[in-house]
Order: structure tokens, then sequence, then C-alpha cells
């Protein structure tokens, strides 16, 4: 992220017109701040300090319960779609198909592997436009999280200028998973051996793009332009990397996952003020 700081030590979000009003900035003593970049595991240790905040912070459940709410109602509305759309997709592959058991069992297999490829396309879109659509939400955790971590107030963002700055996370989140996740979905439904690999990758590329998803999220609230979000987030790439494994895992616990938006969206916050912190020590004059 491009900060530029004044000589007052105040810190002006990129974006931030001329003359408008700037968040202080918290430099943090240097025996509060590692020594080295944040990295993998600082990533994982923000998305389960997010769930724990959330635990903690009953007063935040409201809130947590409207992104969550629009998620599930479109993950089943797309995943009924989808269960729809599969026999469709199969037929598109396999045009004439022959009698006896090897042909049974191939169909079979395609017919499981299209419900997985439909389901993923499914999760991948629920949550990247739910995202969007509760951003007044979300955006309200976010704030009360950094201040209760000590970062400075930003100033408020209009819902409509939110709401794009959040769309525009999410179709690059899409722009990224998506083709990635459609090719690794045909290769298992041409190889099906191959599925013992390609399952585990769409789980990673899901992770991947839903970690820059929730990380962009406090960054979109600063004002910072897509692309300088895109380049804070390669500075810190491993300890993204870090908090979209913990997102993989999770996906194993279906409970977990019903909250991975605003417990993702709170670790994300920690994430990145501890990022920002570190960048503000290491780079801002002293």
């Amino acid at each position: 992220m491009h900060d530029r700081w004044n000589v007052r030590g105040r810190m002006i979000t990129p974006d931030a017109p001329r003359g408008s009003p700037t968040a202080p900035a918290q430099r943090p003593t240097a025996g509060l701040v590692p020594l080295e970049r944040p990295g993998f595991g600082a990533g994982l240790k923000a998305l389960l300090g997010g769930y724990g905040y959330l635990f903690r912070t009953p007063d935040l459940w409201p809130l947590a319960l409207v992104p969550t709410g629009i998620a599930l109602v479109l993950m089943v509305v797309l995943s009924i779609v989808g269960v729809k759309l599969a026999p469709s997709l199969v037929e598109l592959i396999v045009r004439e198909p022959g009698t006896g058991w090897p042909w049974t069992v191939l169909m079979a297999v395609l017919q499981i592997l299209s419900l997985a490829v439909v389901l993923v396309a499914a999760l991948v879109l629920s949550f990247g436009l739910a995202k969007p659509l509760s951003g007044t939400a979300l955006e309200r955790m976010v704030r009360r999280a950094e201040a209760d971590l000590g970062a400075p107030p930003w100033p408020e963002v209009g819902f409509f200028a939110d709401m794009w700055r959040a769309l525009q996370s999410s179709l690059v989140a899409l722009a990224f998973t998506l083709p990635i996740l459609i090719v690794l979905g045909l290769v298992g439904l041409l190889f099906a051996p191959a599925s013992v690999v390609v399952v585990p990758l769409q789980l990673a590329v899901t992770a991947l793009g839903g970690a820059w998803d929730l990380c962009d999220c406090p960054l979109s609230i600063r004002g910072v332009p897509v692309a300088a979000r895109i380049d804070f987030v390669r500075r810190n790439l491993a300890a993204v990397m870090g908090f979209g494994f913990g997102l993989a895992l999770l996906s194993f616990l279906p409970c977990a996952l019903l909250i991975v938006l605003p417990a993702g969206v709170l670790g994300a916050a920690r994430l990145v003020v501890t990022l920002e912190q570190w960048e503000a020590t290491n780079r801002a004059p002293r």
C-alpha cells in the first residue's frame, strides 16, 4: 500500500482528496513489531483470531447474521440450479454413451464429478456475491475490530462507494478462481482418476481466492485503489497464503464455514493491521 506521510505524522489514504480528514498514524513501538515481515504463520493465526474475536464479542453477532444469511440463501439457490444443470454438463461431454457395465460406472463417476464441480462453483459464487451485498455490515465489524486493535479510524465511505469497492474485490477473486476451477473441473470430468489431485487443488484455489477477497475488505475501507490493494497482497503473499490455508482447513468443518464471512473479515482486519504496523515501522521516518 503506497501510504504517504505528512510532516505532522498523519497517514493519508491513497485516494483521499487534498484537505480531506486523515487518520492519525499510530506507530507501534519497535518491541511490539516483529523484526521480519509477518508470514504464513501470522496469516493462519489471524484467521483463527477472527473466529475467537467473534465468539468473544456477542454484540457483533446480529451483524454477523447478515452476511451469513445472504451467503446461505445464495448457496441454496445456486446449488439447486447447479444440481439441475449437472446432467446437461455430462451430456455435453458424452453425447452417445455405450452399453455395458463400464459405461454405467463411467457415467456414474461423471455424474458425481459434475455435481462436485457445480457445488464448488455455487460455493464460490455465493460467498463472492454475499460480500458486496452485505458490505455495510462487514464494514461496521471491521471498524469495530480495528478500533479494539488500536488502529486509527478511517473516514466514512458511502454505501454505494463501499459496495462498488467490495464488488471490485469479488470480481478480481472470481476472475482468478473461476477459470482455474473450470479447467480443473473439466480435467476431473474427462479423466476421473485425476480427481484425487483435482479436488484438493480446487479447495486450494478457492481458499486463496477467498483469502484475497476477505483481506481486501479492510483495505477497501481505507479507500485504497484496487491496484494498490493487489500490490499490498503481493508484498505480503506468504501471510495471505497462511490465511488461505486456514480457510482450506475450515472448509472441512461445515459449522465453521457457516460464519466464514464475518469471522474471516475480522481475522483479515487483524492481519491487515499487523502488516500495516510492520510496514509503517520499517518505512516511516524515525
